[in-house]
């Protein structure tokens, strides 16, 4: 099974089997206890034998984001507190900053248009290193972005925080809707667990696919560079991740791409 492994293959059947194990000995639903398992036993039997080994991590990234949110971990409330009140800060020191009423709410739909396209972010990646012709590169390319979306996913079961959209109902951003923010919302009920991954995963994705399709391919890297950025900020300022959330995330990914 494990016969010409790479590195992102090993730490994704280490990450699979740590969780499969874990819904056993954790308190939880039986239900949850069984998505958890099939989760990482389809993790696991996927990396044994999926034959396009290129292309496997773009199947296994779902998997492990849904197997870690089967996890109920309690809200850590002052964790969230700590979180608000930063985002708090932010935005008080911003008030200061007058924008016409029009510029608002097209900076808005940017960066909820820009958001949505994160999930576009890791195919089109690989897509730019395979027309690049530098596809030799795609152990590379998953050994940076793997660590840090897994680790963003990790943290799952063991600091829960809701989401800020969550607890700010009534705020301004809120009445700024839009066709592509009811899209989004739709999109995130849909294909999310609704939960808040601290660091944020979305941002992590973004910032190490941008750095890596830099690396290789600079003209497309720019354009990945400003999208990264704009997901980055639409994450914070739409209130689907906190600032530290989509810093952390940014910073993981920095990292992973500078050891790599």
């Amino acid at each position: 099974m494990t016969a010409g492994f790479s590195f992102p293959d090993w730490l994704s059947l280490f990450f699979f089997s740590f969780f499969l194990v874990l819904a056993w000995l954790r308190p939880l639903e039986w239900s949850r206890r069984v998505h958890a398992t099939a989760l990482g036993v389809a993790g696991i039997a996927l990396l044994a034998l999926f034959p396009f080994r290129s292309i496997l991590p773009l199947i296994l990234i779902p998997i492990a984001y849904w197997q870690t949110g089967q996890f109920t971990a309690p809200v850590n409330k002052s964790v969230q507190r700590w979180l608000a009140e930063f985002d708090r800060r932010i935005f008080t020191a911003w008030r200061g900053i007058s924008l016409p009423a029009w510029l608002r709410r097209g900076l808005m739909v940017y960066l909820e248009c820009a958001y949505l396209l994160v999930y576009l972010m890791v195919p089109s990646g690989l897509a730019v290193l395979y027309f690049a012709g530098a596809i030799g590169h795609v152990s590379e390319f998953w050994t940076v972005i793997l660590p840090p979306a897994y680790f963003c996913y990790a943290t799952l079961p063991f600091l829960r925080t809701l989401p800020p959209r969550a607890l700010e109902h009534g705020q301004e951003w809120n009445h700024l809707r839009s066709g592509v923010r009811s899209f989004n919302l739709v999109v995130v009920r849909l294909v999310t667990h609704e939960a808040n991954t601290f660091p944020s995963g979305h941002a992590a994705a973004a910032v190490a696919v941008a750095l890596e399709v830099a690396r290789h391919e600079p003209s497309a890297g720019g354009v990945y560079l400003v999208l990264a950025t704009s997901i980055v900020l639409g994450a914070f300022v739409a209130r689907y991740h906190y600032a530290v959330d989509v810093l952390l995330g940014a910073a993981l990914a920095s990292i992973s791409f500078l050891v790599s």
